[in-house]
């Protein structure tokens, strides 16, 4: 019993410091404070409790045992909840990819934060070069550049986003800017608005986006009329772990109010 509290314990202390050392990681890369780096602290510090408690504490803090019990089958289920949505948002971008759209519509690259010099975020430059690539197999197609500006920007996501563009030698006359959206699912709204009046429905439309978010992207994009695939761009890992811990939060979050 003394050996299996121990085993339990280090692992416990181990993923919690990691949680927490992950969270500063992303923290200090992106220079803001988001909901995914208080959740990687908050977390990380709850499984460092957990890890004391183990190993130094062997009464239970919870002296029913009946509500021991429940508190032990709602944790079971939040875990439970939490791998299943963390699965489909690894998975989905396989199982939905763009090789099996055809010829699309259009082309959306969706925006994220952009450096105060204008230029893009490894994350988002990642999302661009998969746009380049795409458009090289399918120069018909019409891209649209979607993202606002946001306090700490100096400009639009989509003009930084069209700038990289065209120096990548895609020409002004194939890209659309959509220079309003906050959130993705104001990326689809405002991107839809911008389409010919009398569009056929649904639009069929290749999205680019980074791994972790296609999921929950192509959700919303099928609530705004599109037939949606998505192609996946790498994320930087130092904000790895980080982006996929917050987005299971952004997709409970979506699929409640995003409509």
């Amino acid at each position: 019993m003394k050996a299996k509290r121990a085993v339990l314990s280090a692992i416990a202390a181990f993923s919690g410091v990691f949680l927490i050392w992950d969270g500063v990681n992303a923290w200090m890369y992106t220079g803001s404070m988001n909901f995914g780096t208080v959740a990687s602290w908050l977390l990380g510090l709850f499984l460092l409790a957990c890890a004391i408690k183990t190993a130094f504490v062997h009464k239970p803090l919870i002296r029913n045992r009946r509500a021991r019990v429940v508190l032990r089958c709602i944790m079971l289920l939040c875990i439970a909840v939490f791998a299943a949505i963390e699965c489909l948002i690894i998975a989905d971008p396989y199982i939905h990819s763009a090789e099996s759209a055809g010829k699309a519509d259009y082309l959306l690259v969706l925006g994220c934060r952009i450096w105060p010099d204008g230029s893009p975020t490894l994350a988002l430059s990642n999302r661009l070069d998969r746009a380049v690539e795409y458009y090289y197999r399918h120069p018909d197609v019409k891209i649209i550049v979607s993202g606002g500006q946001g306090t700490d920007e100096p400009m639009p996501e989509a003009e930084a986003m069209a700038k990289y563009l065209e120096k990548k030698g895609i020409p002004e006359t194939s890209i659309i800017k959509e220079t309003r959206s906050a959130s993705t699912m104001e990326n689809f709204r405002f991107s839809r608005a911008l389409l010919p009046e009398g569009a056929k429905e649904p639009v069929k439309l290749v999205f680019v986006t980074n791994d972790f978010h296609v999921f929950r992207a192509r959700i919303l994009a099928e609530r705004n009329g599109f037939e949606a695939y998505g192609i996946p761009a790498p994320t930087p890992s130092v904000i790895l772990v980080n982006s996929y811990l917050r987005e299971f939060f952004a997709f409970v979050k979506s699929m409640l109010v995003d409509y």
